[in-house]
């Protein structure tokens, strides 16, 4: 994300949390019809002219718990004893970032051995001290092989980190439901671990992941589960175009508001190895310049974010990359770039920092009807408006929008316009 003129400074609204609220309808994605602030886009013809707007989710009316919209910075790999003591010495770039959470996976570290407890220890305190929590991925499939009972030695092992102070578990994966239609989960005893967070902490979390091409299932998931956070990747396998990204978005909503839980968004799966989509198999820099609008989009949306480690940096990290050496080659190029205007790292901090003081991760989500035919996403939360450019025609907004970032640069105006050109997101102010 890198844009073309430092933005101006934020202008938080001064309004309480719910008066930037649109007003009451029935269901999140069948809503009429509804004006958005009277400072928002109006009239006619243009970009930022437009009138009309349909609500699909309704922000936060109270104060939020702290996984709702927080941003998870996910370290790929296996953690082991000298992983964890690199993740303690470079943690202060997790917290200059702007992160919430540290998430890493622990199948191979226990922290009740002795050799490991104190860097286990020392990895949790340093971590909390700057301000993160810190969620740990332990699958029901982790269990050495052999193991008589699976499920007994996943619960063991989440009481020993739960113990060590984690704030949450991540069962990485959650298991699609059988051929028979049963849903279930392999090598874990779900309730018995929801009633483990109960017992160790007040407010530790139970997080996954599921099937983005199953819905049945992700529903099942959602209704039985009842995990704080189930992430899917959607939006990374969803065909780079604005109808198709805008009912996944819309969907997403309808299905988690019903039962009450946060949408968790994640670009995971596009890359030049993991790539699911033709938009993701094309030329390098038309794929990085698309995942740069897609990585813009998602932390505009309300709910929870996740970042890999090395999409702050423009560093490539791969889950067989071990921990040590990924965390010190991200740290190293983090300094390099501190301070750094239209740096990777300095533009995902000022996203970052954004998405906080604007709360967008418990704001409302309305989209701005386009009735011209362009390939754009548009949308309001809470005070921000929020153009991605999907198609090759460029899209014009008004200048006299306060510009607040960018996923690419962007030309100086023209004829009063800001142009916002193709597979760029731009974060505009409506305060």
């Amino acid at each position: 994300m890198s844009p073309a003129v430092e933005p101006s400074p934020v202008r938080t609204p001064d309004a309480p949390a719910d008066a930037d609220r649109p007003a009451d309808t029935d269901a999140p994605g069948a809503t009429p019809d509804a004006a958005p602030p009277a400072d928002g886009p109006g009239g006619t013809g243009r970009l930022g002219d437009l009138t009309v707007t349909t609500l699909v989710h309704r922000g936060a009316r109270g104060p939020a718990a702290w996984w709702e919209a927080a941003v998870v910075y996910q370290v790929p790999g296996r953690l082991d004893v000298a992983g964890a003591r690199t993740i303690s010495a470079e943690i202060s770039h997790l917290a200059r970032l702007g992160a919430d959470v540290l998430q890493v996976r622990v199948p191979e570290l226990d922290p009740t051995d002795p050799a490991a407890a104190p860097v286990v220890d020392d990895l949790v305190r340093r971590t909390h001290q700057r301000g993160l929590r810190m969620v740990v991925g332990l699958a029901g499939h982790d269990a050495p092989a052999g193991t008589a009972d699976p499920a007994a030695w996943h619960l063991a092992r989440c009481a020993a980190w739960l113990d060590c102070g984690v704030d949450g578990i991540d069962m990485v994966v959650a298991q699609a439901s059988s051929p028979d239609g049963a849903h279930r989960h392999e090598g874990l005893d779900l309730g018995a671990l929801h009633a483990l967070l109960a017992e160790r902490s007040d407010d530790a979390v139970l997080t996954g992941a599921a099937s983005a091409t199953d819905p049945a299932s992700l529903l099942a998931h959602l209704q039985e589960d009842w995990l704080h956070v189930t992430r899917d990747d959607r939006l990374a396998v969803t065909d780079w175009s604005a109808e198709p990204l805008r009912s996944t978005i819309t969907d997403s909503y309808a299905v988690r508001d019903v039962v009450g839980v946060p949408a968790g968004w994640t670009t995971t799966g596009v890359g030049p190895a993991r790539g699911r989509r033709v938009w993701a198999r094309t030329d390098e820099d038309t794929r990085e310049r698309r995942l740069r609008a897609l990585t813009l989009l998602t932390l505009a949306l309300p709910g929870v974010a996740y970042l890999r480690q090395g999409d702050a940096t423009g560093v490539t990290v791969r889950d067989e990359h071990p921990v040590e050496f990924s965390t010190a080659t991200v740290a190293r190029v983090a300094r390099e770039q501190r301070g750094a205007l239209g740096s990777a790292f300095e533009n995902f901090r000022l996203a970052l920092r954004l998405r906080h003081e604007l709360r967008l991760g418990t704001g409302h989500l309305a989209w701005v009807d386009e009735k011209d035919g362009r390939e754009a996403l548009v949308l309001v939360n809470r005070s921000v408006l929020v153009v991605t450019n999907l198609g090759e025609e460029a899209v014009r907004v008004p200048a006299d929008r306060e510009l607040l970032h960018a996923s690419s640069s962007l030309g100086p105006p023209i004829d009063g316009d800001v142009v916002v050109p193709r597979d760029t997101t731009v974060w505009f102010s409506l305060a």
